[in-house]
């Protein structure tokens, strides 16, 4: 079985706190009360404390067009991959000239060539390294990287996925729809990196599964508009993930002879505080077999397809597992889509 040998992240440089959003939000919605009053209701129960941006506050509220923000992607970028990358080596037995594949995962700006090339170019690694860039699973993009990684490591000795995701670039200043105001009160920019092999020791893969919820395109997403991409969050979301994630979860755990009394720790993509409530609630997890991805969503923000990986190492290092204890990676993502991974302690 595929295992995870180390993790690194990189956040940048811009922090601001609960208080700064807020001020943040008075400058962008001084014409409008209501909205403000909205946003900060937003702001306030995403419970979120900190979150890291690649340029200041000023400048995410002026960013322009495409051109300006595909420019700022590719050069911040290209900066919090490497860091994760070269954070990711520190913590592993391997070298960069190890790596013969890499899984590159963002849903912030669709830039082509895709980054990952870049990052090659700059890190000095191996030029016949099998590159493998995914955009549209969004928040889902961790967690189906990884399953994706893990299979690669089938071929491969040693397989880097990279996520590196600037959502700041998403953000449109002239939008106050729901959906705006809510991303805009939890969404955050970084970047976290994975090594794995086909060497089993320690978290291992043992399962993966993807399944796509019919007739839930319209529910997640971005709405692509002459002036770029603008976040879709449908109000009936947490409804429909009520209807089938449970079931589907079930399934996946019934296929691999568990019960869910069997998982010792649940890790979930923090989405959003409604998501976790409703996950937990659902699923009756305890606080303690599942607190990193609130912690994480509270220290960082939701960080889309990054989050997750942040999730993980928060998990490790705080966590004393021994062997045969089971561990379940949720992620939700646009499609809909519900992306698990089962893990096991070697």
């Amino acid at each position: 079985m595929p295992s995870i040998l180390s993790i690194g992240t990189a956040l940048p440089e811009f922090n601001y706190s609960t208080s700064d959003v807020e001020d943040i939000g008075k400058n962008w919605l001084k014409n409008d009360d209501l909205l403000l009053q909205q946003f900060s209701r937003f702001v306030k129960s995403s419970k979120v404390q900190n979150r890291r941006f690649v340029i200041p506050k000023e400048e995410i509220l002026n960013l322009g067009g495409l051109r300006n923000r595909a420019s700022i992607f590719e050069e911040s970028g290209v900066l919090l991959g490497e860091s994760s990358i070269l954070d990711a080596i520190r913590n592993s037995n391997t070298q960069l000239s190890d790596l013969d594949c890499m899984v590159f995962t963002s849903c912030s700006c669709p830039t082509i060539p895709s980054i990952d090339g870049q990052l090659v170019n700059r890190l000095g690694l191996n030029r016949n390294i099998t590159r493998v860039p995914i955009f549209q699973y969004g928040c889902a993009g961790g967690v189906a990287g990884l399953a994706l990684a893990s299979k690669l490591t089938e071929s491969h000795n040693f397989v880097c996925l990279s996520s590196v995701e600037i959502c700041s670039m998403v953000f449109q200043p002239q939008n106050f729809n729901p959906a705006q105001l809510v991303g805009s009160a939890i969404f955050a920019d970084g970047s976290a990196s994975v090594i794995l092999s086909k060497i089993e020791k320690g978290l291992t893969i043992r399962a993966t599964r993807s399944f796509l919820i019919p007739n839930s395109r319209e529910l997640m997403g971005y709405s692509i508009l002459d002036d770029g991409f603008h976040l879709l969050l449908d109000k009936s979301l947490p409804q429909k993930l009520i209807e089938i994630a449970p079931d589907i979860i079930e399934s996946f755990l019934k296929e691999n002879s568990l019960e869910r009394t069997d998982v010792d720790y649940w890790l979930f993509h923090p989405g959003g505080i409604k998501i976790l409530d409703f996950l937990e609630n659902a699923l009756e997890i305890p606080y303690e077999k599942c607190r990193w991805s609130r912690e994480t969503l509270y220290s960082i923000g939701n960080v889309s397809s990054a989050t997750v990986l942040f999730v993980i190492k928060r998990f490790l290092e705080e966590t004393k597992l021994k062997k045969g204890d089971k561990v379940i990676l949720l992620g939700i993502g646009p499609g809909l889509t519900i992306e698990l991974i089962l893990f096991e302690w070697a």
